[in-house]
C-alpha cells in the first residue's frame, strides 16, 4: 500500500475528512505578523498584501495536514495565490526541513514561534491541526477551518476571499 493512501485511510478513520465549507469570518483587524521561512530569511505576511494568502497551519506528523499538500500546492500555482505552510512542530528546522525533502513540498514553509504555537500570536488559539486560514488581499481572514479541507472546500475559500 502506497504512503499517500495508508494517510487517506488513517485520516478517514479519524474522521478529518468533513464536509463542511470553512466558516466565513467576520471582516476584523488586518494580520501582521512574521515567521522564520524555512529556506531562510523571513516571510511577513505585509509584503504579500495583494495576494490572497493561505497559511496551512500543520505539524510534521499530522496524516490529515499531509493529505492536503496536493490541493495546497495547485492553490499556489496560481498567480494571485500565496500559500504558506506554518509548521508547529517544536523541533522547527530540525524536523521540518527533512520532511519537507520527503513529502516533496515546493509552497513557502514557515516555522511557528512560541508564541504562535501557544496561541498568543495574531492567529489565536489554533485548536486543531490542520487549520487552513484564509487572509483576502488587504490581509484579513475571510475563512478559517480547523479541520482537513477537501480541494472543493479550499478552492471556494480562495474564491471567497476574492
Amino acid at each position: 500500500m502506497s504512503r499517500r493512501a495508508a494517510l487517506a485511510i488513517v485520516a478517514a478513520l479519524a474522521g478529518a475528512c468533513g464536509g463542511r465549507a470553512p466558516a466565513p469570518a467576520a471582516p476584523g483587524p488586518v494580520l501582521d505578523a512574521a515567521w522564520p521561512a524555512l529556506d531562510g530569511g523571513e516571510v511577513r505576511l505585509s509584503e504579500l498584501r495583494g495576494q490572497i494568502v493561505v497559511l496551512h497551519l500543520f505539524t510534521t506528523w499530522s496524516a490529515a495536514a499531509d493529505l492536503e499538500n496536493d490541493a495546497l500546492a495547485a492553490a499556489d500555482a496560481r498567480p494571485d495565490v500565496t500559500v504558506i505552510g506554518l509548521a508547529l512542530d517544536p523541533d522547527g528546522y530540525t524536523v521540518v526541513a527533512p520532511w519537507r525533502r520527503g513529502a516533496d513540498v515546493h509552497f513557502l514553509i514557515a516555522l511557528a514561534d512560541d508564541a504562535t504555537r501557544a496561541g498568543a500570536g495574531p492567529l489565536g488559539r489554533i485548536a486543531q491541526i490542520p487549520t487552513t486560514i484564509v487572509l483576502d488581499r488587504s490581509g484579513r481572514i475571510t475563512a478559517r477551518a480547523e479541520r482537513q479541507l477537501a480541494p472543493a472546500e479550499l478552492d471556494a475559500a480562495i474564491a471567497r476571499a476574492r
